[in-house]
């Protein structure tokens, strides 16, 4: 019997040291019980606060050199602009001259540092439009004329067109009401109490060419037209307002597309349509702080007077 207890003992011995030895001191502690006795996880590590994400991310250095991008001689937007701003021909010699609207605006959202001209019409929420002298750029205040850089889209036909049928027709489409509805969607209306228009059935082909700025306008006008004239074809082509003047009046397409008025050395043998009225508004990046930017500092910095952002006040 005294051999059976001592056996016992000894077992119960080995089976505490045993337990014992199951732990050791690099092992991590176990987690709390809750009140309810499960086992919590560990409180994952807190994310930073929005606000810290934000600094690194829209940090704006002044000091850098402002990428200035503006379109070609020949483009009706430039001629707008720099005639209205005052920079005239001395634009600055370093400007990356672009020859399409998608292409200044790209340039801009690509460049934090940047700035350029659109129209009114090709804004979108990729790059962000400045007030001018307090004037925010939009359909109201182009219409009241408190937004001061604004400019005319119109068409233009050679004297041998005045008398096609189907150009007058299409014509007479743009600036009727469903035509002046179409402008209205993100420019402006040029023709009070427009008239309705009733389809004609016609058919054939049509050219039109000229303004890239124009060109998003007159691709809403051709689909609406051919909807309600479905024999009819219009081909569109770009190249900027003095190569739809000049085609326009070589008869190498039927009707040009221009987002300025005409000069007065283009007026022989071509007549002008108004078909809608357009603001060109000064982009940056939408990191860009700034929100309004003076006239006259427009002008500075697109001739090359003002050439850092700290000076851009």
């Amino acid at each position: 019997m005294k051999k059976l207890v001592a056996l016992l003992t000894s077992v119960l011995l080995v089976s505490s040291i045993l337990a014992g030895c199951g732990s050791t001191a690099d092992d991590p502690a176990p987690a709390p019980a809750s009140e309810t006795g499960t086992v919590e996880a560990p409180a994952a590590e807190a994310a930073p606060p929005e606000e810290t994400v934000q600094e690194k991310t829209s940090d704006f250095d002044a000091d850098r050199i402002i990428g200035v991008f503006t379109r070609e001689d020949g483009s009706g937007t430039r001629d707008a602009f720099v005639s209205i701003t005052g920079v005239g021909d001395d634009m600055y010699g370093e400007a990356a001259v672009k020859t399409e609207t998608n292409e200044i605006i790209s340039g801009v959202e690509g460049n934090e540092y940047a700035i350029g001209y659109v129209s009114l019409g090709s804004l979108n929420d990729k790059i962000k439009a400045l007030a001018i002298d307090g004037v925010t750029p939009s359909s109201a205040t182009v219409k009241d004329g408190s937004y001061p850089i604004q400019r005319p889209f119109l068409v233009c036909v050679n004297d041998e067109n005045k008398d096609n049928e189907l150009v007058q027709d299409f014509i007479s489409f743009m600036v009727s009401a469903e035509g002046q509805e179409l402008s209205a969607s993100k420019w402006i209306m040029a023709v009070d109490n427009a008239q309705p228009y009733v389809p004609s059935g016609l058919s054939g082909t049509l050219k039109v060419g000229g303004s890239t700025s124009v060109d998003p306008l007159m691709v809403i006008m051709k689909d609406k037209y051919i909807a309600l004239n479905p024999d009819v074809s219009i081909e569109i082509s770009g190249g900027g307002s003095g190569t739809g003047i000049s085609e326009a009046a070589s008869g190498v397409i039927h009707i040009g597309m221009s987002s300025r008025g005409l000069k007065e050395s283009e007026y022989e043998g071509l007549t002008d349509h108004i078909i809608a009225l357009d603001g060109v508004a000064v982009i940056v990046n939408i990191n860009n702080p700034a929100e309004n930017m003076a006239m006259e500092m427009v002008k500075d910095i697109f001739t090359g007077a003002v050439t850092k952002w700290a000076d851009a006040n």
